[in-house]
């Protein structure tokens, strides 16, 4: 490695290790890591061609999910003359394929990652316990809209737990991470995420606990269980106050009452996919939702209900799909599933060679992808920025670094078995 490559790889170390920081803890802390990303493309260009060709079965794929999920929201953006405006958050997806080509070109060490999201999670803790005890903010979020905040949160929390190693010490410092992030969660008061959390927990043991017997994993198993059931019933819990708060107005939506947090959303699915099923191709425009929601008679005889001021549909799937139809939903779909098959064929290759940073990668990376998919059930991923970024960027660090390994892993494997290399050529 020679003294340019090495410090770029040194600088992607650097941008690695603080990109869970500047995401949770750092105010526009997401404009930092896009302004780190593009410096490290421009340094590295030389060899961005190398590094694409040598790294093609991940980023091909993966540039064309985002291709085509942008093509779908420019052509509502078109067919319905919405305003530019509305393809700025979706525009950031791109960031996906950026960084995840930088990652390649730099071949930063994964090891800082685990070691930043720990960092970034205890710090988190420490400002949301701040804002919460100190200035009596009911939902703290440190400078970000809560219910984002909360989504990654519960990301970071399962990828840091996905973090290499079997060691009682590794183990220790992985549960660390979700001990915290649940504290966070109990202190931000947003069910979904925690929800995402727990139920994204299981699956995972399986890959934390891989190489241990029976009774360990059914130990783990139930050590979720009590740390859910914990969050639950310690006194004065916001969870358990969030929980009972969700059951109560769940009941007052069947009697007829929606103007409740849980009531205003079950009413908005439901005006959204009414119209889905009546304008099933194109949709209303995208980022039009609002439109759908003024134009109903509940909103002409309630203009000022709660129904009826929100800007989105609190939910990916009846958002996308209600604004660009099946195509776009299709193309929204895509840039989850995608990334969750490329995490899942590197994490198979990885266990092929035995490498556990590889397994972790994808593991995690399958953690992830799962748990943003069902915060997007409670939330809309495009209307936050920082979402926007955050999943593009994890996206994109996560499937450069599951590249990487592969790509070592392939040629060990290669070198351990030099029939499996191609021929060389004669002249």
């Amino acid at each position: 490695m020679n003294r340019s490559t090495l410090q770029l790889s040194r600088a992607a170390d650097a941008l690695l290790f603080a990109f869970p920081i500047l995401v949770l803890c750092v105010p526009r802390g997401a404009g930092v890591f896009l302004a780190g990303v593009g410096i490290l493309a421009i340094v590295g260009w030389r060899r961005m061609e190398s590094a694409w060709r040598d790294h093609s079965t991940i980023l091909r794929p993966l540039t064309l999910t985002v291709v085509a999920f942008l093509a779908v929201f420019f052509f509502s953006k078109f067919v319905h003359q919405t305003p530019w405006d509305v393809i700025d958050n979706p525009s950031r997806v791109l960031l996906a394929v950026l960084t995840c080509w930088v990652v390649v070109r730099a071949r930063p060490d994964s090891a800082w990652l685990w070691r930043g999201i720990s960092v970034a999670l205890f710090v988190a803790l420490f400002i949301v316990a701040y804002q919460k005890v100190m200035l009596n903010e009911p939902r703290p979020g440190a400078w970000i809209q809560a219910i984002a905040f909360a989504n990654m949160v519960a990301a970071l929390s399962l990828i840091g737990f996905a973090r290499p190693g079997d060691t009682r010490e590794v183990h220790g410092q992985a549960w660390l991470n979700i001990l915290c992030g649940a504290a966070i969660l109990m202190l931000n008061g947003t069910r979904g995420a925690m929800v995402a959390m727990m139920l994204t927990l299981v699956p995972m043991l399986m890959i934390r606990y891989r190489r241990v017997g029976f009774r360990m994993f059914a130990a783990a198993v139930a050590g979720t269980i009590v740390l859910a059931a914990a969050a639950y019933l310690a006194p004065g819990s916001p969870v358990s106050n969030r929980v009972d708060q969700a059951i109560s107005e769940i009941q007052q939506f069947k009697q007829g009452n929606y103007e409740t947090s849980v009531g205003v959303r079950l009413r908005i699915w439901e005006i959204g996919t009414d119209y889905l099923r009546e304008h099933p191709w194109t949709g209303i425009g995208v980022g039009q939702f609002a439109r759908i929601l003024h134009a109903t008679p509940y909103c002409h005889e309630r203009p000022h209900s709660a129904v009826c001021v929100l800007e989105h549909a609190h939910n990916d799937i009846v958002e996308v799909a209600a604004t660009t139809g099946v195509f776009g939903l299709t193309a929204f779909l895509a840039l989850f599933f995608v990334p969750a098959v490329l995490f899942l064929r590197a994490m198979l290759q990885a266990s092929s060679v035995g490498s556990a940073q590889g397994i972790s990668l994808g593991g995690g990376g399958l953690g992830f992808v799962l748990a943003s998919l069902i915060c997007g059930l409670t939330q809309v991923t495009m209307a936050h920025q920082a979402n926007v970024v955050f999943y593009a960027g994890v996206t994109g660090l996560l499937l450069g670094l599951a590249s990487c390994e592969s790509l070592a892993g392939r040629k060990v494997e290669q070198g351990a078995n030099p029939r499996s290399a191609p021929a060389a050529s004669t002249a």
